[in-house]
């Protein structure tokens, strides 16, 4: 193969995985979205209504360590289509659980869900895989810029999706739900179809690597730009999940309708992705360390500005929920360039299923104590706890100068 001939089927490769995650996005938006009304419509209680994306999540953080060894070792196409296979049996469970009214069928629902989900997330890491150094951020944000169609198709459907199921004599909660059975399942065939050749024969690695045996975990993690990237990546999510996964629920408990919450969540999921090509070629540019610290500031001042909306103001919410989208995203997209930038290929294929299992890990963390917050406290106090947890990184931020982060990368 010539190398005009490799770099184009680097880009349909890479293509394909945009594709794919444009599908699985408004998939997964759609079944998320509800489940944590779907959990207080079955409970009757605000303190679970945040199990579901915590079982999901912690599922996610197995299913990336679990799906990301087993994508090296079978390949990511195949692997990558078996997972979103998984996730669209997850949503088909989810609406069998409204229709049954079963708490613990919802739960194991978003747990099946999120472990094949998590191959989603991967996938940045195949497309940055494909590209050099100069331009792996850009490859990485184009794949999470996918998701701006599911931000943007996903939470629009649940409206009239949700008035179909009512029309049909269902629940209506089950309307978005369909949305991700169908969304999952054709990601899964066009990954499968469209993926080849396998990805990982077009891998650059960097200039003059000679191939070596991966570096202990626990000796990557000693690296001040790795640990960076893993403490934004944790952080990113944390506070994302904490104020996100309550907003449904607070929206609904001040008479808003699904299809305000459909309006603020498509505002926060348009955030989170619509702006990610910006991103990637600030950090291609700039570095991730810049970036990391607009990430620590955007969040910060989403949970005040959430944390300062008067009940059902739902202008300030869009506004809010917009921000904490776009702090997510720098984070996000600067933390897994920093995990791919100046690392042998050997230890990047390692870290990347470790740092998806602790970002999983966080986020499901932080939908259980966002459950507990609003049950014993208030919506205002889940935004302000997250504006605080924003901080985290900058310990890290100072102990990690420029100059060393641009020795690492280079």
């Amino acid at each position: 193969m010539t190398i005009d001939a490799r770099e184009q089927t680097r880009s349909r490769l890479i293509g394909t995985m945009f594709t794919s995650n444009a599908l699985s996005s408004t998939a997964f938006i759609g079944t998320v979205t509800v489940s944590s009304l779907v959990a207080e419509q079955i409970t009757g209680s605000a303190s679970l209504s945040g199990l579901p994306n915590t079982m999901g999540t912690v599922a996610a953080a197995a299913g990336a360590a679990i799906l990301s060894a087993l994508s090296f070792k079978f390949g990511r196409r195949r692997t990558f289509a078996a997972g979103l296979a998984l996730a669209g049996a997850g949503s088909l469970l989810a609406a069998l659980s409204v229709a049954l009214n079963s708490f613990p069928l919802l739960l194991v629902s978003m747990m099946v869900l999120g472990f094949g989900w998590s191959v989603s997330h991967l996938a940045r890491f195949a497309a940055g895989d494909l590209r050099p150094p100069e331009r792996r951020a850009s490859a990485i944000s184009l794949i999470v810029w996918a998701s701006t169609i599911g931000a943007i198709v996903g939470p629009s459907l649940i409206g009239p999706t949700s008035n179909m199921a009512l029309t049909a004599g269902l629940d209506p909660l089950i309307g978005p739900i369909t949305v991700g059975v169908a969304g999952f399942s054709l990601a899964a065939f066009i990954t499968f179809v469209g993926l080849r050749p396998e990805p990982l024969t077009l891998t650059i690695a960097p200039e003059g690597e000679q191939h070596c045996e991966a570096s202990p975990l626990s000796e990557i993690l000693t690296m001040p730009p790795v640990r960076l990237a893993i403490v934004a990546v944790m952080t990113s999510q944390f506070v994302m999940i904490l104020i996100m996964t309550m907003t449904p629920l607070h929206i609904r408990g001040n008479g808003g309708s699904l299809g305000t919450v459909g309006v603020v969540m498509m505002a926060h999921a348009t955030g989170m992705f619509a702006i990610a090509p910006i991103t990637g070629r600030l950090v291609d540019r700039h570095g991730p360390r810049p970036l990391i610290v607009a990430s620590v500031a955007v969040l910060t001042i989403s949970g005040l500005i959430t944390a300062a909306a008067p009940r059902g103001n739902i202008a300030i919410l869009v506004i809010g929920l917009f921000l904490l989208g776009v702090g997510w995203n720098f984070g996000f997209v600067a933390a897994s360039t920093a995990l791919q930038i100046g690392l042998p290929t050997a230890n990047r294929l390692k870290i990347q299923g470790a740092a998806d299992a602790i970002m999983w890990t966080s986020g499901g963390t932080a939908a259980a104590v966002s459950g507990i917050i609003l049950g014993t406290s208030s919506f205002t106090v889940v935004a302000i706890v997250g504006a605080v947890c924003a901080l985290a990184p900058i310990p890290f931020i100072i102990g990690t100068r420029p100059r060393a982060e641009t020795r690492a990368s280079g």
